[in-house]
């Protein structure tokens, strides 16, 4: 796996947790995550976001000779740049049964210069993937134009919503420093680009006047931090914007808002918003098709186009101003998690997956 932190991160704490029982489970990524992998097995593989052609080549290196040492019956990969370095050290070290879980929505740059390079490397080197898992339908559809539909399988990200139960909500709001009439409009997403937190901080600055009993948390950590809260200072946002950093607390944190926002401009099926919805809060969030999975408008919450920082602004006053109507959407999504998004769902059907490759392995 790549340098990695977020969703992707929480993912893999679930299948090792899940399936580390049943399966020997040996660890490949960068030496910072050692610590993480536990009892496992682990081999260092230095794997850089971007490009980096030396740096790529060591990585592939590194893994092809991890594996031949593992001789594993299947490598299960995440991170379409993980793709890019395990494909080639599978060949290499000829390991034939690869899995590969594909996070987010494929990039999809203007420039003709990604479509002749990187965009045909990487459709050739997702062809070569035995099966790949898509978290959300909206990625599913997007891979199929790329590998044939019938390695595609679509398996929805789970939560373990019990996390976000049996919190007193008094106790949390009381611990994290709101008052009574606080507004806490929460967020957790890292802080890159595509999770449109510069858009939230625009919002922000329309709704300090019309809405001053909000407070702002955002959650998160990620190469644009310091970036966003110079821009909030620049907005004069920062009595009214908290910017909390990586917390280990998120359902304490939950149970302390009154509603989730999170106004990305590209997801897979964000986890962050799952369990915003298993802490029974109200969300506002981007329509984009991974979205529209998840969240029912008018009953889990609101929808805004991506950029749009009124209708996004006007979405957040609406539940503000409808604590009834609130309350009913968070039970609402409360209950959809624990039908449709446990995290038990996601495990076993990650585990007939495995089963099924291992199977027809065995066959070969």
């Amino acid at each position: 796996m790549r340098p990695t932190a977020g969703g992707i991160k929480q993912h893999l704490n679930h299948l090792l947790a899940g399936l580390g029982s049943q399966y020997e489970i040996a660890i490949c990524g960068p030496e910072e995550l050692r610590g993480w992998a536990g009892g496992n097995p682990f081999y260092p593989v230095q794997i850089v976001d971007g490009l980096s052609t030396a740096g790529d080549l060591r990585a592939v290196w590194q893994l092809s000779r991890a594996l031949r040492r593992i001789k594993p019956q299947l490598l299960h990969i995440h991170g379409l740049k993980s793709v890019q370095i395990a494909v080639p050290a599978a060949k290499l070290s000829r390991v034939d049964n690869l899995l590969f879980t594909a996070h987010n929505c494929l990039p999809k740059p203007d420039s003709l210069w990604y479509h002749v390079t990187r965009g045909a490397v990487n459709r050739c080197l997702l062809r070569s993937l035995t099966r790949v898992i898509a978290v959300s339908q909206t990625v599913g559809c997007e891979l199929t134009e790329l590998v044939p539909e019938e390695r595609v399988v679509v398996i929805r990200n789970g939560v373990d919503y019990r996390r976000f139960e049996g919190i007193c909500r008094d106790e949390a709001r009381k611990s994290v420093g709101l008052g009574s009439g606080d507004f806490a409009i929460g967020t957790v997403a890292r802080l890159i680009p595509e999770k449109g937190i510069a858009d939230l901080l625009r919002a922000a600055a329309l709704l300090r006047k019309i809405l001053p009993q909000a407070k702002f948390i955002v959650v998160g950590d990620g190469p644009m931090r310091a970036r966003l809260e110079q821009y909030s200072a620049a907005l004069g946002l920062e009595p009214y914007v908290q910017f909390l950093g990586y917390r280990s607390d998120v359902p304490i944190l939950m149970a302390s808002w009154d509603l989730f926002v999170l106004p990305s401009l590209s997801e897979g099926l964000s986890l962050s918003v799952l369990e915003a919805m298993a802490a029974g809060l109200p969300l506002v969030v981007s329509d984009l098709p991974s979205m529209r999975e998840v969240v029912i408008q008018g009953k889990s919450g609101f929808c805004s186009q991506p950029r749009d920082i009124s209708g996004l602004a006007a979405a957040i006053i609406q539940i503000a101003k409808d604590p009834a109507k609130a309350r009913q959407m968070g039970e609402y999504n409360h209950q959809r998690v624990r039908r449709s998004f446990g995290i038990e769902q996601m495990i076993e059907a990650t585990r007939r997956e495995y089963q099924l490759l291992l199977e027809e392995g065995a066959k070969l």
